[in-house]
């Protein structure tokens, strides 16, 4: 009776199992495989790093690239897929593939269409370049002497140095009794030549029309 029993149970669950296990035997699946080629962005194929990889349905499948550029990503199953190439120095195309009883079919991606609607289709096995290289930070301008006469604060200073130069030969140009008298002068008051700030400030506001009707009545 316990033997009858055992061999039932043994039979219920070879049974159970073989139930699971065929879907999945089932199942048909393919495979993706291509090349990354050189193009003039990418000359030579050992400039890719070595983390590389082409990622099918947003990394759900995945495969690493060859040193010959190769790569292939097996039991995939039917369906449309996204590929992408990750790769931190260059930039690849994005590429559609369908997968179907009739093969692998894969399309140019256009952005921002519907995703029934399928781009023009490529040859198989596929064969990528890089686009461009990936730009991560802007290039800062390099030196140049231009930008530095350009500065305000620099033509200031080159203002000051050259009247540094040229004002010693000026006043040794001057009538001596000219030079003496400017000494003089500047001796006695020394602020006497600088403008007061506050009525020249007040004049240009008003547009000089305050200030000529007051000296008018002064004088009147």
């Amino acid at each position: 009776m316990h033997s009858f029993l055992r061999s039932s149970f043994s039979c219920l669950v070879l049974i159970l199992l073989s139930l699971f296990a065929i879907p999945s035997f089932c199942v048909e699946t393919y495979k993706i495989e291509g090349k990354l080629v050189p193009s003039s962005t990418l000359k030579d194929l050992s400039q890719l790093e070595p983390t590389t990889k082409i990622i099918l349905d947003g990394g759900k499948y995945s495969a690493l690239i060859r040193k010959n550029g190769k790569f292939v990503i097996d039991d995939v199953p039917q369906g449309s897929y996204l590929l992408e190439i990750s790769s931190k120095k260059f930039i690849y195309p994005k590429i559609r593939v369908d997968v179907d009883s009739e093969g692998v079919k894969p399309f140019v991606t256009i952005i921002g269409s519907e995703w029934s609607n399928t781009g023009p289709s490529l040859q198989y096995p596929l064969e990528l370049s890089a686009r461009s290289t990936s730009e991560y930070f802007m290039v800062r301008d390099g030196f140049s002497i231009a930008s530095l006469f350009a500065n305000p604060y620099i033509i200031m200073m080159g203002f000051s140095v050259l009247l540094l130069f040229i004002m010693p030969k000026m006043m040794a140009n001057m009538d001596p009794d000219a030079l003496r008298e400017l000494q003089e002068n500047q001796t006695q008051n020394p602020l006497a030549e600088m403008p007061d700030l506050s009525s020249t400030i007040a004049n240009f506001m008003s547009g000089g029309n305050n200030n000529n009707a007051n000296a008018e009545r002064r004088r009147n």
